[in-house]
């Protein structure tokens, strides 16, 4: 009985050994990758071992955290389990394409191979580029010493990133704007960005708005000159205005004479005056009125 527990603790020991130095003669590394949202990722791994060629036998990945492995690959068979976007490329190295936010995380990997097995781990991160910014204002036309807004977006990207503010002599104005980031439901972010004025000197122009991401590295810019409101532009304006105020004013001054006019004309009409008695040439008097001589041969008119 002590002799059959002894050889079984000498076959566990040697096994143990014979596990380490298969171990010693494998060893897996791996690289963390960087992923564009809809590309694909590939992930750097290599096998060093002292004894070639390594036969892989089965690859399992999980992520960490989790107890069911996300992809199962074992070649001798050609059988894969899980999620089909992951591949084995180059005997180790593995790719994933059409890569999303949601791969974005810590991974484990295991390998087998005729030499024995190892582990590793590695980490996936995803990133998206930000469209080119737009800059906008309000007004369209800034007068010098007057109010303005300056807004930069850009959208489309991943993780959040940042907008910086330049004007013409490169003087960063980041500190007096404010920043509004939001995220879709692609979980892709936008970034607004507003730069305020109480007093604009034109001479600013033109102002730089440059996207940074996470890491702060630039990823666009774009640059905006001001359509600058002359004073002359401004007198055009007060003239015009002016001239079609006089011009009213003389219109309506000529209609009301005109309703005057009329309104007397009607009254007369209305109330005519007295007719003045009309001379008849040939009767040598007055028409309407009666020839009568006195009994002292004086001449009357009477009407």
């Amino acid at each position: 009985m002590a002799s059959a527990v002894l050889l079984f603790f000498v076959l566990m020991v040697m096994s143990v050994r014979d596990g380490k130095s298969e171990k010693s003669l494998f060893n897996l590394k791996c690289e963390s990758a960087v992923g564009v949202i809809s590309q694909n990722t590939n992930i750097p791994c290599s096998i060093e071992s002292q004894k070639k060629p390594v036969s892989i036998n089965t690859v399992v990945l999980k992520r960490l955290g989790q107890k069911k492995p996300c992809f199962v690959y074992q070649p001798h068979e050609n059988t894969i389990t899980g999620d089909t976007r992951f591949k084995v490329l180059g005997g180790s190295s593995l790719q994933l394409q059409n890569t999303a936010i949601s791969d974005e995380g810590e991974y484990e990997y295991h390998i087998r191979t005729s030499l024995g097995e190892d582990l590793i781990k590695f980490t996936i991160s995803v990133t998206a580029k930000y469209n080119n910014p737009v800059i906008t204002s309000v007004p369209e036309k800034i007068e010098k010493n007057g109010r303005a807004e300056l807004h930069c977006t850009a959208s489309g990207g991943y993780p959040a990133g940042t907008i910086h503010w330049f004007d013409q002599s490169n003087t960063n104005w980041t500190k007096s704007a404010s920043l509004d980031i939001t995220r879709g439901d692609d979980g892709l972010h936008t970034l607004s960005s507003t730069l305020r004025f109480q007093s604009f000197d034109t001479l600013w122009a033109p102002f730089k708005c440059i996207v940074l991401n996470n890491k702060y590295q630039e990823e666009g810019r774009s640059s905006f000159i001001l359509e600058r409101k002359d004073v002359s532009e401004t007198t055009v304006g007060n003239n015009t205005m002016t001239n079609t105020i006089a011009g009213v004013v003389v219109i309506g001054s000529l209609v009301a004479g005109l309703l005057v006019a009329l309104l007397c004309r009607q009254r007369r009409v209305q109330h005519p005056l007295p007719s003045e008695p009309q001379y008849d040439e040939e009767k040598e008097g007055l028409e309407g009125s009666v020839y009568k001589e006195t009994a002292d041969g004086r001449q009357d008119f009477s009407v």
